[in-house]
């Protein structure tokens, strides 16, 4: 059985993206900070992990593309400041992208507990390295 591309372990030194909704106002650069913990919280599809990008297999722009016709944000990151902080990253590729990641640490089972809560503060406040954006999903035809 050939591993799917995207397969090997995440690097430490490896940048990852996370995507944000414009819609949900969990990113305001005029606000201190300007990234909410919100933007961290996993969904009730989240458990293995919270999604997030490899850049070593997407542009930010790729990494931007979501819903149609929606806009969203992208927040940066690099793999060993979350590893550093006590939160495990793990190599999710999928057969339409390799780049697909997960941040298992923070998973829809856990997301209550008092280190999910910490560990989506430190995400928002301090490793984000920067967020672009925002990028618009074309409206489908």
């Amino acid at each position: 059985m050939t591993e799917l591309p995207g397969g090997e372990p995440v690097l430490d030194d490896e940048f990852l993206y996370r995507r944000i909704p414009v819609s949900t106002n969990w990113y305001e650069a005029k606000r201190i900070p300007p990234l909410e913990p919100e933007a961290f919280r996993p969904n009730r599809n989240d458990d293995t992990g919270i999604s997030v990008s490899r850049a070593k297999y997407k542009t930010i722009d790729q990494a931007a593309i979501g819903r149609a016709g929606k806009q969203y944000f992208v927040a940066v990151f690099r793999a060993g400041d979350i590893r550093a902080a006590g939160m495990e990253i793990a190599a999710r590729p999928l057969l339409d992208d390799p780049s697909h990641a997960e941040i298992t640490s923070l998973t829809y089972d856990n997301r209550k507990s008092k280190e999910a809560i910490q560990w989506r503060a430190t995400l928002a406040e301090q490793l984000c390295l920067r967020v672009e954006g925002p990028f618009a999903t074309p409206a489908s035809s």
